[in-house]
Protein backbone atom coordinates (compact mmCIF):
# COMPACT_ATOMS: atom_id res chain seq x y z
CA UNK A 1 0.00 0.00 0.00
CA UNK A 2 2.81 2.41 0.92
CA UNK A 3 4.45 1.69 -2.46
CA UNK A 4 1.18 2.62 -4.23
CA UNK A 5 0.90 5.90 -2.26
CA UNK A 6 4.41 6.85 -3.29
CA UNK A 7 3.43 6.48 -6.96
CA UNK A 8 0.24 8.58 -6.70
CA UNK A 9 0.41 12.10 -8.10
CA UNK A 10 -2.57 14.28 -7.20
CA UNK A 11 -3.85 17.63 -8.38
CA UNK A 12 -5.64 19.59 -5.65
CA UNK A 13 -8.11 22.17 -6.88
CA UNK A 14 -9.05 24.99 -4.48
CA UNK A 15 -8.91 24.38 -0.73
CA UNK A 16 -5.29 23.75 0.26
CA UNK A 17 -6.24 21.75 3.36
CA UNK A 18 -7.13 18.70 1.26
CA UNK A 19 -3.73 18.79 -0.40
CA UNK A 20 -1.94 19.07 2.94
CA UNK A 21 -3.69 15.92 4.13
CA UNK A 22 -2.45 14.00 1.12
CA UNK A 23 1.09 15.36 1.49
CA UNK A 24 1.09 14.10 5.07
CA UNK A 25 0.65 10.59 3.66
CA UNK A 26 3.53 10.95 1.23
CA UNK A 27 1.48 11.77 -1.85
CA UNK A 28 2.90 14.19 -4.42
CA UNK A 29 0.40 17.07 -4.75
CA UNK A 30 0.25 19.90 -7.28
CA UNK A 31 -1.81 22.77 -5.84
CA UNK A 32 -4.04 24.69 -8.28
CA UNK A 33 -5.22 28.08 -7.04
CA UNK A 34 -8.88 28.17 -8.04
CA UNK A 35 -12.04 29.59 -6.57
CA UNK A 36 -15.63 29.41 -7.81
CA UNK A 37 -16.93 32.46 -9.67
CA UNK A 38 -17.76 35.34 -7.35
CA UNK A 39 -20.62 36.82 -9.38
CA UNK A 40 -21.61 34.99 -12.58
CA UNK A 41 -23.77 37.83 -13.88
CA UNK A 42 -20.98 40.34 -13.36
CA UNK A 43 -18.45 38.09 -15.08
CA UNK A 44 -20.85 37.72 -18.00
CA UNK A 45 -21.30 41.50 -18.18
CA UNK A 46 -17.51 41.96 -18.18
CA UNK A 47 -17.05 39.45 -20.98
CA UNK A 48 -19.80 41.06 -23.05
CA UNK A 49 -18.29 44.54 -23.02
CA UNK A 50 -17.66 45.62 -26.58
CA UNK A 51 -14.23 45.21 -28.13
CA UNK A 52 -13.98 48.99 -28.18
CA UNK A 53 -14.66 49.19 -24.41
CA UNK A 54 -12.21 46.37 -23.68
CA UNK A 55 -9.54 48.18 -25.66
CA UNK A 56 -10.26 51.44 -23.84
CA UNK A 57 -9.85 49.71 -20.46
CA UNK A 58 -6.55 48.10 -21.46
CA UNK A 59 -5.20 51.38 -22.82
CA UNK A 60 -6.22 53.23 -19.65
CA UNK A 61 -4.66 50.56 -17.43
CA UNK A 62 -1.43 50.58 -19.40
CA UNK A 63 -1.34 54.37 -19.16
CA UNK A 64 -1.74 54.14 -15.37
CA UNK A 65 0.87 51.39 -15.14
CA UNK A 66 3.36 53.50 -17.12
CA UNK A 67 2.78 56.45 -14.78
CA UNK A 68 3.44 54.33 -11.69
CA UNK A 69 6.55 52.70 -13.12
CA UNK A 70 8.00 56.04 -14.23
CA UNK A 71 7.38 57.72 -10.86
CA UNK A 72 10.37 59.18 -9.03
CA UNK A 73 9.27 59.89 -5.44
CA UNK A 74 11.68 62.06 -3.45
CA UNK A 75 11.57 63.05 0.22
CA UNK A 76 11.66 66.85 0.21
CA UNK A 77 10.94 67.82 3.82
CA UNK A 78 8.86 67.62 7.00
CA UNK A 79 6.31 70.42 7.23
CA UNK A 80 3.23 71.44 9.24
CA UNK A 81 0.08 69.70 8.05
CA UNK A 82 -1.89 72.96 7.88
CA UNK A 83 0.72 74.37 5.49
CA UNK A 84 0.89 71.50 2.99
CA UNK A 85 -1.98 69.00 3.30
CA UNK A 86 -4.70 69.93 0.75
CA UNK A 87 -7.97 70.93 2.38
CA UNK A 88 -6.63 70.81 5.94
CA UNK A 89 -8.47 73.23 8.24
CA UNK A 90 -7.42 74.79 11.58
CA UNK A 91 -10.25 72.96 13.37
CA UNK A 92 -9.84 69.61 11.59
CA UNK A 93 -8.52 66.27 12.86
CA UNK A 94 -7.87 63.50 10.34
CA UNK A 95 -8.12 59.76 10.96
CA UNK A 96 -7.30 56.66 8.92
CA UNK A 97 -9.67 54.75 6.68
CA UNK A 98 -12.88 55.79 4.96
CA UNK A 99 -14.75 58.77 6.48
CA UNK A 100 -16.45 58.04 9.80
CA UNK A 101 -18.40 59.98 12.40
CA UNK A 102 -17.59 60.23 16.10
CA UNK A 103 -20.24 57.79 17.27
CA UNK A 104 -18.96 55.04 14.98
CA UNK A 105 -15.21 55.48 15.54
CA UNK A 106 -13.59 52.56 17.36
CA UNK A 107 -12.18 53.21 20.83
CA UNK A 108 -8.56 53.56 19.68
CA UNK A 109 -9.43 56.27 17.17
CA UNK A 110 -11.71 58.03 19.65
CA UNK A 111 -8.84 58.23 22.12
CA UNK A 112 -6.53 59.43 19.37
CA UNK A 113 -8.93 62.12 18.15
CA UNK A 114 -9.40 63.43 21.70
CA UNK A 115 -5.62 63.40 22.22
CA UNK A 116 -5.24 65.22 18.91
CA UNK A 117 -7.68 67.92 20.01
CA UNK A 118 -5.66 68.46 23.20
CA UNK A 119 -2.34 68.51 21.33
CA UNK A 120 -3.67 71.01 18.79
CA UNK A 121 -5.08 73.29 21.50
CA UNK A 122 -8.60 72.83 20.14
CA UNK A 123 -9.77 71.83 23.61
CA UNK A 124 -8.41 72.00 27.16
CA UNK A 125 -10.05 68.87 28.54
CA UNK A 126 -11.24 65.53 27.17
CA UNK A 127 -14.83 66.48 27.96
CA UNK A 128 -14.54 69.74 26.03
CA UNK A 129 -12.97 67.92 23.09
CA UNK A 130 -15.81 65.39 22.88
CA UNK A 131 -18.44 68.13 23.15
CA UNK A 132 -16.81 70.13 20.32
CA UNK A 133 -16.47 67.04 18.14
CA UNK A 134 -20.11 66.10 18.60
CA UNK A 135 -21.23 69.65 17.83
CA UNK A 136 -19.09 69.84 14.70
CA UNK A 137 -16.93 72.62 16.09
CA UNK A 138 -14.03 70.22 15.64
CA UNK A 139 -14.31 68.53 12.23
CA UNK A 140 -13.28 64.97 11.46
CA UNK A 141 -11.89 63.90 8.10
CA UNK A 142 -10.34 60.95 6.32
CA UNK A 143 -6.57 61.20 5.80
CA UNK A 144 -6.95 59.51 2.43
CA UNK A 145 -9.35 62.17 1.18
CA UNK A 146 -6.57 64.73 1.74
CA UNK A 147 -3.77 62.68 0.08
CA UNK A 148 -2.37 61.96 3.53
CA UNK A 149 -1.57 58.42 4.69
CA UNK A 150 -2.85 57.72 8.19
CA UNK A 151 -0.88 54.77 9.51
CA UNK A 152 -2.70 52.94 12.32
CA UNK A 153 -5.15 55.32 13.97
CA UNK A 154 -4.02 57.95 11.45
CA UNK A 155 -4.38 60.96 13.74
CA UNK A 156 -3.22 64.14 12.02
CA UNK A 157 -3.85 67.60 13.49
CA UNK A 158 -3.17 71.00 11.88
CA UNK A 159 -0.09 71.61 14.03
CA UNK A 160 1.44 68.17 13.55
CA UNK A 161 4.15 67.79 10.93
CA UNK A 162 4.09 65.44 7.95
CA UNK A 163 6.75 63.98 5.71
CA UNK A 164 6.37 65.36 2.19
CA UNK A 165 7.24 63.02 -0.69
CA UNK A 166 7.00 64.42 -4.20
CA UNK A 167 6.92 62.49 -7.46
CA UNK A 168 9.36 64.44 -9.60
CA UNK A 169 7.63 63.18 -12.77
CA UNK A 170 4.12 64.45 -11.95
CA UNK A 171 4.85 67.02 -9.24
CA UNK A 172 2.21 65.36 -7.05
CA UNK A 173 2.84 64.91 -3.34
CA UNK A 174 1.94 62.42 -0.61
CA UNK A 175 2.00 63.08 3.14
CA UNK A 176 2.52 61.01 6.27
CA UNK A 177 3.45 61.89 9.86
CA UNK A 178 6.95 60.96 11.08
CA UNK A 179 7.20 57.73 13.05
CA UNK A 180 6.96 58.52 16.78
CA UNK A 181 8.08 55.10 17.98
CA UNK A 182 6.23 52.17 19.57
CA UNK A 183 4.08 54.58 21.60
CA UNK A 184 2.61 57.75 20.14
CA UNK A 185 -0.46 59.70 19.10
CA UNK A 186 -0.50 59.58 15.31
CA UNK A 187 -0.22 55.82 14.74
CA UNK A 188 -1.19 54.27 18.05
CA UNK A 189 -3.76 56.75 19.38
CA UNK A 190 -1.94 57.22 22.69
CA UNK A 191 -1.64 60.66 24.26
CA UNK A 192 0.11 61.58 27.52
CA UNK A 193 2.82 63.94 28.77
CA UNK A 194 5.65 61.84 27.34
CA UNK A 195 3.96 61.69 23.93
CA UNK A 196 3.40 65.46 24.02
CA UNK A 197 7.09 66.10 24.78
CA UNK A 198 8.16 63.88 21.89
CA UNK A 199 5.70 65.57 19.50
CA UNK A 200 6.98 69.00 20.49
CA UNK A 201 10.57 67.94 19.84
CA UNK A 202 9.59 66.50 16.44
CA UNK A 203 7.61 69.61 15.46
CA UNK A 204 9.87 72.34 16.84
CA UNK A 205 13.38 70.92 16.45
CA UNK A 206 13.56 67.75 14.37
CA UNK A 207 11.33 68.78 11.45
CA UNK A 208 12.90 72.22 10.82
CA UNK A 209 16.43 70.77 11.00
CA UNK A 210 15.72 67.91 8.59
CA UNK A 211 13.86 70.21 6.18
CA UNK A 212 16.80 72.61 6.18
CA UNK A 213 19.17 69.76 5.31
CA UNK A 214 16.95 68.51 2.48
CA UNK A 215 16.29 71.95 1.02
CA UNK A 216 19.92 73.03 1.24
CA UNK A 217 21.63 69.85 0.04
CA UNK A 218 19.00 68.09 -2.04
CA UNK A 219 16.03 65.76 -1.64
CA UNK A 220 16.44 62.02 -1.07
CA UNK A 221 15.47 59.48 -3.75
CA UNK A 222 13.01 57.15 -2.01
CA UNK A 223 12.62 54.75 -4.94
CA UNK A 224 16.35 54.10 -5.00
CA UNK A 225 16.40 53.24 -1.29
CA UNK A 226 13.43 50.88 -1.67
CA UNK A 227 15.04 49.10 -4.63
CA UNK A 228 18.23 48.48 -2.67
CA UNK A 229 16.48 47.45 0.53
CA UNK A 230 14.30 44.86 -1.24
CA UNK A 231 17.50 43.00 -2.05
CA UNK A 232 18.45 43.20 1.63
CA UNK A 233 15.36 41.66 3.24
CA UNK A 234 12.75 44.47 3.32
CA UNK A 235 9.24 44.51 1.84
CA UNK A 236 8.60 48.14 3.02
CA UNK A 237 5.43 47.55 5.02
CA UNK A 238 6.25 45.42 8.07
CA UNK A 239 10.03 45.45 7.59
CA UNK A 240 12.17 48.48 6.69
CA UNK A 241 15.38 47.62 8.53
CA UNK A 242 17.75 47.99 5.57
CA UNK A 243 15.89 51.01 4.21
CA UNK A 244 16.22 52.74 7.57
CA UNK A 245 19.97 52.21 7.66
CA UNK A 246 20.37 53.43 4.09
CA UNK A 247 18.31 56.50 4.95
CA UNK A 248 20.53 57.31 7.92
CA UNK A 249 23.61 57.04 5.69
CA UNK A 250 22.08 59.62 3.33
CA UNK A 251 20.51 62.13 5.74
CA UNK A 252 23.22 62.34 8.42
CA UNK A 253 25.93 63.81 6.11
CA UNK A 254 23.41 66.45 5.02
CA UNK A 255 22.61 67.30 8.65
CA UNK A 256 26.30 67.61 9.50
CA UNK A 257 26.75 70.12 6.66
CA UNK A 258 23.97 72.42 7.89
CA UNK A 259 26.10 74.07 10.56
CA UNK A 260 23.42 73.41 13.19
CA UNK A 261 24.48 72.80 16.79
CA UNK A 262 25.80 69.31 17.41
CA UNK A 263 23.32 68.83 20.23
CA UNK A 264 20.43 69.37 17.79
CA UNK A 265 21.99 67.12 15.15
CA UNK A 266 22.41 64.43 17.81
CA UNK A 267 18.70 64.75 18.68
CA UNK A 268 17.81 64.31 15.02
CA UNK A 269 20.01 61.24 14.68
CA UNK A 270 18.42 59.82 17.83
CA UNK A 271 14.97 60.16 16.22
CA UNK A 272 16.12 58.23 13.15
CA UNK A 273 17.87 55.47 15.09
CA UNK A 274 15.37 55.05 17.96
CA UNK A 275 13.35 52.66 15.79
CA UNK A 276 14.24 50.46 12.84
CA UNK A 277 10.92 51.46 11.27
CA UNK A 278 11.55 55.19 10.75
CA UNK A 279 11.59 54.73 6.97
CA UNK A 280 8.01 53.42 6.99
CA UNK A 281 6.39 56.89 6.66
CA UNK A 282 8.52 57.58 3.58
CA UNK A 283 7.37 54.36 1.95
CA UNK A 284 3.77 55.39 2.66
CA UNK A 285 4.01 59.03 1.62
CA UNK A 286 5.87 58.11 -1.58
CA UNK A 287 3.23 55.45 -2.26
CA UNK A 288 0.53 58.11 -2.04
CA UNK A 289 2.49 60.44 -4.34
CA UNK A 290 2.67 57.62 -6.91
CA UNK A 291 -0.99 56.60 -6.54
CA UNK A 292 -2.16 60.21 -6.97
CA UNK A 293 -0.76 60.12 -10.48
CA UNK A 294 -3.34 57.57 -11.64
CA UNK A 295 -6.46 58.97 -9.98
CA UNK A 296 -9.33 59.92 -12.26
CA UNK A 297 -8.19 58.16 -15.44
CA UNK A 298 -11.32 57.40 -17.42
CA UNK A 299 -11.87 53.65 -18.10
CA UNK A 300 -9.04 52.67 -15.71
CA UNK A 301 -9.97 49.71 -13.48
CA UNK A 302 -6.95 49.92 -11.15
CA UNK A 303 -7.19 50.50 -7.41
CA UNK A 304 -5.70 53.80 -6.16
CA UNK A 305 -6.40 53.46 -2.41
CA UNK A 306 -6.88 50.79 0.23
CA UNK A 307 -7.64 52.12 3.72
CA UNK A 308 -9.19 50.89 6.97
CA UNK A 309 -10.67 52.54 10.08
CA UNK A 310 -11.19 49.47 12.26
CA UNK A 311 -14.84 49.31 11.18
CA UNK A 312 -14.69 49.41 7.39
CA UNK A 313 -12.12 48.81 4.70
CA UNK A 314 -12.43 50.93 1.60
CA UNK A 315 -11.00 51.15 -1.88
CA UNK A 316 -10.92 53.86 -4.53
CA UNK A 317 -10.80 53.03 -8.22
CA UNK A 318 -9.02 55.22 -10.77
CA UNK A 319 -12.08 55.62 -13.03
CA UNK A 320 -14.18 56.95 -10.12
CA UNK A 321 -11.65 59.38 -8.67
CA UNK A 322 -12.25 59.82 -4.93
CA UNK A 323 -15.39 57.65 -4.62
CA UNK A 324 -15.28 55.03 -1.85
CA UNK A 325 -16.39 51.38 -2.06
CA UNK A 326 -16.48 49.77 1.39
CA UNK A 327 -16.81 46.45 3.21
CA UNK A 328 -16.23 45.28 6.80
CA UNK A 329 -12.61 45.63 7.94
CA UNK A 330 -10.79 42.27 8.10
CA UNK A 331 -8.84 40.93 11.07
CA UNK A 332 -5.18 40.01 11.24
CA UNK A 333 -3.56 36.62 11.36
CA UNK A 334 -0.11 36.88 12.92
CA UNK A 335 1.97 36.91 16.05
CA UNK A 336 1.55 38.84 19.29
CA UNK A 337 4.42 40.44 21.17
CA UNK A 338 3.36 38.86 24.47
CA UNK A 339 1.37 35.80 25.57
CA UNK A 340 -0.91 38.15 27.53
CA UNK A 341 -2.43 39.40 24.25
CA UNK A 342 -4.64 37.66 21.75
CA UNK A 343 -7.21 38.34 19.00
CA UNK A 344 -9.77 39.48 21.58
CA UNK A 345 -7.47 42.40 22.53
CA UNK A 346 -7.01 43.65 18.97
CA UNK A 347 -9.06 45.92 16.75
CA UNK A 348 -9.93 44.94 13.15
CA UNK A 349 -7.56 46.30 10.52
CA UNK A 350 -7.02 50.02 11.06
CA UNK A 351 -4.71 52.19 8.97
CA UNK A 352 -3.85 53.47 5.52
CA UNK A 353 -0.39 51.89 5.30
CA UNK A 354 -1.88 49.54 2.72
CA UNK A 355 -0.98 52.21 0.16
CA UNK A 356 2.28 50.27 0.01
CA UNK A 357 0.42 47.28 -1.44
CA UNK A 358 -1.41 49.58 -3.88
CA UNK A 359 1.95 50.40 -5.50
CA UNK A 360 3.37 46.86 -5.32
CA UNK A 361 5.20 46.75 -2.01
CA UNK A 362 4.36 45.09 1.32
CA UNK A 363 2.52 41.79 0.95
CA UNK A 364 2.96 41.91 -2.83
CA UNK A 365 6.73 41.94 -2.29
CA UNK A 366 6.68 39.24 0.40
CA UNK A 367 9.38 37.30 -1.46
CA UNK A 368 11.79 40.13 -0.63
CA UNK A 369 11.29 39.56 3.11
CA UNK A 370 10.67 35.88 3.99
CA UNK A 371 11.35 36.70 7.64
CA UNK A 372 8.03 38.57 7.73
CA UNK A 373 6.24 35.33 6.80
CA UNK A 374 7.41 33.81 10.09
CA UNK A 375 4.77 35.93 11.79
CA UNK A 376 2.30 33.47 10.27
CA UNK A 377 4.43 30.35 10.55
CA UNK A 378 5.76 30.51 6.99
CA UNK A 379 9.12 30.83 5.28
CA UNK A 380 10.66 31.60 1.91
CA UNK A 381 8.42 29.17 -0.01
CA UNK A 382 5.29 30.83 1.36
CA UNK A 383 6.79 34.26 0.67
CA UNK A 384 7.38 33.39 -2.98
CA UNK A 385 3.92 31.82 -3.29
CA UNK A 386 2.26 34.93 -1.85
CA UNK A 387 4.05 37.28 -4.25
CA UNK A 388 3.19 35.01 -7.18
CA UNK A 389 -0.46 34.81 -6.11
CA UNK A 390 -0.77 38.61 -5.99
CA UNK A 391 0.50 38.82 -9.58
CA UNK A 392 -2.75 37.17 -10.69
CA UNK A 393 -4.67 40.35 -9.78
CA UNK A 394 -2.27 43.04 -11.00
CA UNK A 395 -1.84 44.87 -14.29
CA UNK A 396 1.93 44.45 -14.46
CA UNK A 397 5.27 43.86 -12.77
CA UNK A 398 7.22 46.54 -10.91
CA UNK A 399 10.57 46.24 -12.66
CA UNK A 400 11.97 49.01 -10.43
CA UNK A 401 12.23 46.51 -7.57
CA UNK A 402 13.96 43.29 -8.68
CA UNK A 403 13.73 40.62 -5.97
CA UNK A 404 16.31 37.80 -5.78
CA UNK A 405 13.80 35.08 -4.80
CA UNK A 406 11.66 36.03 -7.79
CA UNK A 407 14.66 35.47 -10.06
CA UNK A 408 15.23 39.22 -10.04
CA UNK A 409 11.84 40.06 -11.46
CA UNK A 410 9.67 42.47 -9.47
CA UNK A 411 6.43 42.21 -7.53
CA UNK A 412 3.03 42.73 -9.11
CA UNK A 413 1.76 46.31 -9.29
CA UNK A 414 -1.62 47.84 -10.14
CA UNK A 415 -4.52 45.91 -8.54
CA UNK A 416 -7.16 45.38 -11.23
CA UNK A 417 -10.71 45.06 -9.85
CA UNK A 418 -11.67 42.94 -12.87
CA UNK A 419 -8.98 40.36 -12.08
CA UNK A 420 -10.00 40.27 -8.41
CA UNK A 421 -13.58 39.45 -9.43
CA UNK A 422 -12.56 37.01 -12.18
CA UNK A 423 -10.11 35.02 -10.00
CA UNK A 424 -11.77 35.41 -6.61
CA UNK A 425 -8.33 36.30 -5.26
CA UNK A 426 -8.38 39.35 -3.00
CA UNK A 427 -5.35 41.37 -1.90
CA UNK A 428 -3.34 40.37 1.15
CA UNK A 429 -1.83 43.24 3.13
CA UNK A 430 0.77 43.21 5.87
CA UNK A 431 0.55 45.41 8.95
CA UNK A 432 0.71 45.93 12.69
CA UNK A 433 -1.89 44.56 15.12
CA UNK A 434 -3.22 47.40 17.26
CA UNK A 435 -4.73 47.13 20.73
CA UNK A 436 -8.22 48.31 21.65
CA UNK A 437 -6.45 50.39 24.29
CA UNK A 438 -3.97 51.91 21.84
CA UNK A 439 -0.45 50.82 20.94
CA UNK A 440 0.90 47.92 18.89
CA UNK A 441 0.59 44.39 20.26
CA UNK A 442 1.64 42.31 17.26
CA UNK A 443 2.05 42.05 13.50
CA UNK A 444 0.82 39.89 10.68
CA UNK A 445 -1.36 40.05 7.58
CA UNK A 446 -4.99 40.27 6.54
CA UNK A 447 -6.86 38.93 3.54
CA UNK A 448 -9.44 41.45 2.34
CA UNK A 449 -13.10 40.68 1.65
CA UNK A 450 -14.48 40.55 -1.89
CA UNK A 451 -17.69 42.58 -1.48
CA UNK A 452 -16.34 46.04 -2.21
CA UNK A 453 -14.36 44.79 -5.21
CA UNK A 454 -17.54 43.29 -6.64
CA UNK A 455 -19.47 46.51 -5.93
CA UNK A 456 -16.74 48.61 -7.51
CA UNK A 457 -16.49 46.36 -10.56
CA UNK A 458 -20.27 46.33 -11.00
CA UNK A 459 -20.37 50.14 -10.84
CA UNK A 460 -17.46 50.27 -13.31
CA UNK A 461 -19.24 48.06 -15.85
CA UNK A 462 -22.54 49.91 -15.45
CA UNK A 463 -20.82 53.25 -15.93
CA UNK A 464 -19.10 52.06 -19.11
CA UNK A 465 -22.39 50.71 -20.49
CA UNK A 466 -24.16 53.98 -19.76
CA UNK A 467 -21.60 55.77 -21.90
CA UNK A 468 -22.31 53.59 -24.95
Amino acid sequence: MSEMIGKIKAINLGLEGFGEGLRGQGVSVAQIQWKPPVDVKLLKALSHLSAEKQKAIEEANQKALAIMLAAEPHWIGIKRAIDVVPGMKPNMILHSGPPNDWEHLISTQKKGVVGGALHAGLAKTEEEAIRKIRSGEIELGSCNDHFCVGAGAGIVTPNMVVNVSRDLKTGLEGYCIPFEGRVGLGVWGVYNEEVERNLKEIEEEFAPAVTLALEKFGSIDVRSIIARSMQMGDEIHTRQTAAGLILVSEIVPKLLETGLKHSLINKCIAQFTATERWFHPLGMSSGMAIARGIKGISNCSLVTSIAQNGVKTGIKISHFGEQWFTAPAPRFVGSYFSSEWGPEDAVPYMGDSTVTEVVGMGAFAAAAAPVVMRLRGGGYREAIAQSEEMKHITAGINSNYPIPLLDFTGPGIGIDIRKVVETGITPICHGGIISKEGGQIGAGAARFPIEHYVAGCRAFVEDLLLKD
